[in-house]
């Protein structure tokens, strides 16, 4: 069965994956997804492109998986679509995959579309440390992104910088589907024209779905300046982050209860300055290290980055 009506959503992680999942990918935009989009991303591609033992995986085994969700596609003339961005990797918890799985995902579905969703790094980097201290995380930024001299010998960094070199998985994509089947999309377009973003995806996709109606609201917004200290001194008295799919613990609940209060309650003048003193910090410790690295993405996916506010 041809998979040329295949779209494979594989990330980045916060860079609107969240909106996409509910307000395109779905019926009305001529999509249809193995879950219902209220349940955010792909579960079923976890399970087999990331989750299963590499000694067990069989494109064949996996393909068939999956073909019930095509057939229906086919069936009802719509375009089928897995969208889960840990499938580029997931650097909001240190775990790095995304060559292995763009493996994978060709092994089952070489003719696939793939979408791929990038974001200004140092602002990644922000919006990802916000993530990682609701997730539970308590180190600082300086740990998180390895910077400083603060990791210890045989102890990577959680966020490790050059996952952030687009480039490298960009080109990997491309060089497995073709150049004409990955669309890259900076994550600033969204954020520039909602309606212009998501019909381009349509139309890449083949897609026969209209835009009306469209939801503009941001989901999954991250928390403000003067949240993200109280946050991480919080999180040194709740249990860890990985909680294995059940229940956050009930420190964890309260922590983020708190968090969302104090989030409302500080003026926003507070927040604005600690988020800037934060976002120095960033800028200082990254320096210019993403600066050849999009001067290659910029030329592999045809957008001048420099025109969007990335280091070129």
């Amino acid at each position: 069965m041809s998979d040329s009506r295949l779209l494979i959503h594989i990330g980045y992680a916060k860079a609107g994956s969240t909106w996409l999942q509910h307000n395109v990918f779905n019926e009305k935009r001529g999509f249809i997804t193995p879950e219902p989009s209220s349940l955010g991303g792909s579960a079923i591609a976890v399970e087999q492109f990331i989750i299963m033992n590499a000694f067990r995986f069989s494109a064949e085994s996996v393909r068939k998986v999956f073909e019930p969700i095509l057939q229906k596609a086919t069936k009802q003339e719509l375009v089928a679509v897995l969208s889960q961005e840990s499938l580029a990797g997931g650097h909001i918890q240190g775990r790095y995959w995304g060559k292995e799985v763009a493996d994978k995902i060709h092994a089952v579905f070489p003719a696939a579309q793939i979408l791929i969703i990038i974001r200004e790094q140092k602002s990644m980097i922000k919006s990802s440390y916000g993530e990682y201290l609701k997730l539970g995380g308590a180190v600082t930024i300086q740990r998180y992104i390895g910077s400083g001299g603060t990791l210890i010998p045989g102890f990577g960094a959680i966020c490790q910088l050059d996952y952030l070199e687009y480039d490298l998985l960009i080109e990997y994509y491309q060089n497995l589907f073709g150049r004409e089947n990955v669309l890259v999309l900076p994550f600033e377009l969204l954020k520039k024209d909602q309606q212009a973003f998501a019909k381009r995806i349509i139309s890449f996709a083949g897609s026969k779905g209209v835009l009306r109606n469209l939801q503009t609201s941001a989901r999954n917004v991250g928390v403000q300046g003067a949240t993200f200290a109280v946050r991480r001194n919080l999180n040194l008295f709740c249990a860890r982050m990985n909680h294995g799919g059940s229940r956050f613990p009930l420190t964890w609940r309260i922590a983020n209860k708190l968090s969302s209060v104090i989030d409302r309650v500080i003026p926003q003048s507070i927040h604005k300055r600690v988020g800037e003193q934060l976002d120095r910090l960033i800028a200082d410790d990254v320096a210019d290290c993403f600066r050849e690295s999009n001067q290659r993405t910029s030329h592999l996916i045809g957008i001048n980055l420099a025109d969007l506010g990335y280091d070129c």
